[in-house]
Formats: structure tokens, C-alpha cells, sequence
């Protein structure tokens, strides 16, 4: 392993857990740090200190010619009953060579389990000593070997494995180059004070999943009060505020798009995208509740919660081997994470705080060779995420898009055509009346024709009528051809017909446009919920075309439609097939609303008021759907402002 390699994985690796929600800050100025140390992590430290042979093996012995050997391979370490264990396969080989054959080769193969105690010496390094000895047959019942062969892996293996050690010195001096990076100006020379005399306790405990050390560190009395002002935000105070949720976003993205890139197991990938949209339906609410300035920090709270999950299944992928010849990569990516995490949980005794620059820093561990910028934040679609996850391209309808005259919002691309005014859109004539030829027509020429009739229109009393059927064809045939790009039972196809339009009704009453001072303007909430669907441009940003999701109502109901089809899928697998269909569209459309984590939401006793009373008027919609009732588009339009979630 290159020196550089090695530098960099002790310096990223055992910088992890600092400060984590078990540290404690006494009021005598003393700091006592969790130090958490994963036995993921310390094995892949172990493989490229000693387990450098080929095939990853570790050749502990080797006699006069190539009949004699003893080696090693696949290592781990682990914890049972409160000692730590280090176990490893090996093979053992005896023999006498004799014309390019091995003669009377006395062989064994099996398990070595040695237990160890780790200790911290005054270098600041983590060294291990072996206490005892165990061999094991391959399925892990006792072998007994006596004898030289007993005596070659006693004094060949325990010394090379008490050679392993962990330096703890680059992971602190790691710790004091980010403190300083995360340190308020004045509040670095407090910082830079309090780290030079961080020291680790001696004692090393082996844990379920790590091993622990305690670091101390000592507070001056006198640190930094972070100012605490009751004034309402500034304009500058909320655009910083956006752009602290923005990095952080990216920076998640950028995450999950290297681990999914690396592994291509399903499972894997399903938990990153709920990971990932959870977090993003979080962002949502604190870009929608911005907090005053004595409030919490919108990223320590989203890392404390996203981070931890995305934690374990880095780790999870690692003891699975998913992780290939990037284990190192991400396990050190995580470690320095944690680390980072742990340094901004000090805040309030050092002044701390989390910087975009401390996020470029970390991308960088997990992926050295990226060269752009992990926190580029853009509303443009995102070809890998697309890919990794399975969105496929919805339906477009032919044509421009039709874009208002009026300078575009704030981060709203502009790369599109102006449109010219919809204000004197007629309903064509022909409007509800079904052309000759419409059985032979295609569905999706279907479509495109419903797309350009209905584009730019706004539903008033004067086209209500036919712009309802109009629109339900729309639902209707979208919905078909979502279906269509799978093969979903006759069990599936009515629920989710009935889950669109109801989920339709609740979030738009049926609308993609309404007009905004006299102009034809898509439909959007505050949260930034767009179109027919109410498909968020935040929770969904890099998935879908934001000016798609804008301006095209074909595109925008198959985007949603598309979504929701996603969450069934997940809710019908989550229940083995088993759930009745009332329940897979009251969790399907909490989903939708609230997240994956938010599926069973409608079940729990402590579902907060909003989110009951947005639960419970899906449920009534979609019994109303299912019972063939109508609804008043005027009049929902009219409410829809006021109502719960919009």
C-alpha cells in the first residue's frame, strides 16, 4: 500500500464518532469523547498492513520450498462475550518437495480465533496482544492440531498480528485541521488551544459493532457564547439559510450517487433513495419553517438523522463485501464524517459550526479522484441519479413548452423558450367529444392530443365541464400507460387508478395552470409543489425536468404517476402482498405527502393534527373516487390555498 494510502486511511478512519451524541460537557471544562472505532474499519486497516499477498492473502510463514507454508485469508475482527476476536482462515502445509511434487504433506485448514486486549501506549498508537488461541474446522467446531504444525501458527501468526497497530496520531491531527476549518474567527485560538491537549484514555473497549476509546479534552471556562439574537430573519439571513440546505443536499446526493454507483444491489439502492427523499422532505419543512437565529441548525439536524442511516449502510454493504476495493474509501468517509458530525455537536462549548468547505473536504475522502465540485447544486435533471434508481423518462408532449413572458424565478432554469400569453385560451370546439378514429388511436397519441388541448388552459365556469373530462381522461390514460411499463396484476391496476385521482384531487383539484394577475402561471404551493400532481421540485430535483414539471400536464401527471407507482410497489413488497387495498392507498399517499419513513404514518397514535387531518382527507377523496362520486373543481380551486399541506 502506497504511504499515501496509508496516511490517508489512518488519518480519515479512526477520526469517527467524536463528540456524538454520548459526549458530555461537564461544567468543569472537561470534555469526555466517545471514540468509536468499527471492526469494518479495523479490518480493512489489518488487510493492508498485513493481508498483502495475492488474492488478499496473508503469508505468516513460509519453509525451505513451496510444499511448507502457512497462510492467511479473509480476516475480520468482532466481539463476543466482552473480548475482542480477531478470526482468520488459513492453511498450513507441511510437506517435503521431491521432483516438483509435495511428499508426505501433513496439512490442516481451517479457523485461527485468537483473542486480544488493545491498549493505548504513550505514542498515541492502538496495539492489541494476544491472550489466547483457538483453532476451528471450517464450520467452526473444535480441531485439534498438536505438535509442530500447532507450534508454527502459535509463533508465526501471534506475532505478526501483535506488529498491527492504529495510530491515533494523524486522526487528531486531522481533528484540529477541522476544528479549525469549522471555527468561527473568533473563536479558532480557543479551539486550536483545546485540541492540543486532547488525549486519549488508556482503556480500549470492545463493543457490539466497535471498539471504543475515550479521548479527553479540556474546555476553558471562558469559550465562546454563540450570540443569540429574537430579530426576524434578514433577507440575507434566509438566502444563507437556503444555501446551508442546498449544500447539504448536494452534498447527500453526491454520497449516495458514489456508494449507489458502486453497489448495484437493489436492496442497497432502495434504502439510499429513501434515505435520500426522506432527507429531502425534510429540507422542504425548514426551507418552509425557516427557524430564528437562536433556533436549531437545520444541518445538524439533518445529519443527525440522515447521516446516522446512510452510516448503516455503508456499513452494512462493507460486512457484506459490496463495497469491493472502495471498502477503505467509504469506511474512511465515514469515519471522517462522523468526526465532523461530532466536532459541530461541540458547538455550544467551542464555537464550532459545519461549513460547506468542511462538506468539499469529506467529499473528497470517499472520492479523491472527483475533480468538479460536490456541492454543484442544480434543478437540471441528473442522468445518474435517473439511471441508479429507475426513473424512466416520462411523456412529453410535442412541441415547445409554453414558458411565461415575465423574468423566471429565483433558480428557476432559463434555458427554454418565452411563451406567448395564454390569457384568451379558448376551449376548442371539439373539446369531450371523442374523434372517429380515437379506438384505433394510440394511448400515447391519446395523450399528446389531451397535452396540446389542454396546455396553458385554466378551469372556469365556463369550461368546467368539459375541462373535468378532459382531465379524467388524462388521469385515466396516464395512469394506463405507467402501468404499461410494467406488468402489475389485475389486483394492482384499480387501487391505483382510484390512488391517482384521488391523490389528483387532494393535491390540485384537478389543476396545472391557474391565473396569477392576469397571466397563466403553472400551479405551485408554497413548498414548491408543482402542477397537476403537486410533483415538489426540491424532493424530486435531478429525477424529473423542472420546466416539464412546469409547463407539460402530460409530463407532470406521468411524473406523479410515476411516483406513486414506486410507492405501492415498495408498500405492496413491504407487506409480502398481503395488505388490503384501502390500506396500500392510505400509505401510499402518506408516502407521497410525507416520505417513505412516513408510509404507516396514518396508523400511529402520535401522528401529528396536520398530518391526520391531511391523512384523513385523502381517505375521504379516495372513498369518494372509489364510489363513483364527482367533486366541485370551482370550489375546491377556491379553498385549495387554505387547505391542509398546501
Amino acid at each position: 500500500m502506497p504511504r499515501q494510502s496509508r496516511q490517508s486511511l489512518r488519518a480519515f478512519a479512526l477520526a469517527l464518532a467524536l463528540m456524538a451524541p454520548g459526549a458530555r460537557c461537564a461544567r468543569a471544562a472537561t470534555v469526555t469523547i466517545p471514540l468509536t472505532i468499527d471492526y469494518e474499519t479495523l479490518t480493512a486497516a489489518l488487510k493492508h498492513q498485513l493481508y498483502v499477498g495475492p488474492g488478499g492473502r496473508a503469508d505468516f510463514w513460509n519453509g525451505a520450498d513451496a510444499c511448507q507454508y502457512l497462510y492467511g485469508t479473509y480476516p475480520r475482527f468482532f466481539q463476543r462475550s466482552g473480548t475482542l476476536e480477531f478470526e482468520t482462515s488459513a492453511d498450513l502445509s507441511l510437506g517435503i518437495g521431491v521432483g516438483g511434487n509435495c511428499v508426505a504433506p501433513v496439512g490442516w485448514s481451517g479457523l485461527i480465533d485468537v483473542d486480544l486486549q488493545g491498549y493505548i501506549g504513550g505514542d498515541l498508537v492502538i496495539r492489541f496482544r494476544a491472550t489466547d488461541l483457538n483453532l476451528y474446522k471450517p464450520d467452526h467446531e473444535k480441531s485439534l492440531l498438536v505438535g509442530r504444525g500447532f507450534d508454527l501458527i502459535k509463533g508465526n501468526l501471534i506475532p505478526r498480528l501483535e506488529t498491527f497497530s492504529y495510530d491515533l496520531r494523524p486522526a487528531l491531527d486531522q481533528l484540529r485541521t477541522l476544528a479549525q476549518m469549522a471555527a468561527a474567527p473568533d473563536a479558532a485560538a480557543t479551539i486550536s488551544h483545546a485540541l492540543a491537549g486532547l488525549r486519549p484514555l488508556p482503556a480500549v473497549v470492545p463493543e457490539a459493532d466497535s471498539l471504543r476509546v475515550t479521548l479527553e479534552l479540556a474546555v476553558p471556562t471562558t469559550a465562546p457564547t454563540p450570540t443569540v439574537s429574537s430579530a426576524p430573519l434578514s433577507q440575507a439571513d434566509l438566502a444563507a439559510w437556503q444555501t446551508t440546505l442546498d449544500n447539504w443536499d448536494a452534498f447527500m446526493v453526491f454520497a449516495i450517487e458514489q456508494m449507489g454507483g458502486t453497489v448495484a444491489d437493489p436492496a442497497v439502492r432502495q434504502q439510499l433513495l429513501d434515505v435520500l427523499l426522506d432527507g429531502r422532505y425534510r429540507l422542504v419543512a425548514a426551507l418552509s419553517q425557516p427557524q430564528p437565529r437562536s433556533g436549531p441548525d437545520p444541518v445538524r439536524l439533518l445529519f443527525l438523522d440522515e447521516w446516522s442511516r446512510f452510516r448503516d449502510i455503508v456499513r452494512s454493504a462493507a460486512a457484506q463485501g459490496l463495497l469491493k476495493d472502495r471498502a477503505l474509501e467509504f469506511l474512511s468517509f465515514i469515519s471522517a464524517g462522523d468526526a465532523l458530525f461530532a466536532l459541530d455537536q461541540a458547538a455550544p462549548a467551542l464555537g464550532l459550526r459545519i461549513s460547506a468547505d468542511d462538506l468539499r473536504r469529506l467529499a473528497r475522502v470517499m472520492a479523491p479522484q472527483f475533480t468538479a465540485d460536490p456541492l454543484a447544486f442544480s434543478y437540471d435533471e441528473d442522468p445518474a441519479l435517473q439511471k441508479m434508481f429507475g426513473v424512466m423518462p416520462p411523456l412529453e408532449t410535442p412541441g415547445p413548452l409554453a414558458l411565461p413572458s415575465a423574468p423566471a424565478e429565483p433558480r428557476t432554469p432559463t434555458a427554454t423558450a418565452t411563451p406567448q400569453s395564454h390569457s384568451d385560451l379558448e376551449v376548442p370546439s371539439w373539446w369531450g367529444a371523442a374523434p372517429a378514429d380515437a379506438a384505433e388511436a394510440s394511448l400515447t397519441t391519446q395523450l399528446y392530443n389531451l397535452g396540446m388541448t389542454l396546455k396553458g388552459v385554466v378551469v372556469n365556469a365556463g369550461n368546467v365541464v368539459d375541462y373535468k373530462r378532459a382531465i379524467q381522461s388524462l388521469l385515466n390514460l396516464a395512469a394506463t400507460y405507467v402501468l404499461g411499463q410494467s406488468d402489475p396484476s389485475p389486483a394492482i391496476r384499480q387501487p391505483y387508478l382510484l390512488i391517482v385521482k384521488s391523490a389528483a384531487w387532494q393535491e390540485s383539484c384537478w389543476r396545472q395552470f391557474v391565473r396569477r394577475d392576469g397571466r397563466v402561471r403553472f400551479l405551485e404551493s408554497s413548498s414548491g409543489d408543482i402542477g397537476l400532481m403537486q410533483v415538489n421540485k426540491h424532493i424530486w430535483r435531478g429525477f424529473y425536468s423542472l420546466p416539464r414539471l412546469e409547463w407539460d400536464i402530460v409530463y407532470n401527471a406521468s411524473a406523479g404517476d410515476q411516483i406513486l407507482k414506486r410507492l405501492m410497489d415498495s408498500e405492496i413488497a413491504r407487506n409480502a402482498g398481503r395488505a388490503q387495498s384501502a390500506a396500500v392507498a392510505r400509505s401510499v399517499y402518506a408516502a407521497y405527502n410525507g416520505g417513505p419513513a412516513a408510509h404507516d404514518r396514518w396508523r400511529r397514535a402520535h401522528e401529528t393534527s396536520l398530518e391526520r387531518q391531511i391523512d384523513q382527507a385523502f381517505w375521504q377523496k379516495y372513498q369518494a373516487v372509489r364510489a363513483g362520486q364527482s367533486f366541485d373543481i370551482l370550489d375546491c380551486a377556491t379553498h385549495w390555498s387554505t387547505t391542509p399541506g398546501h
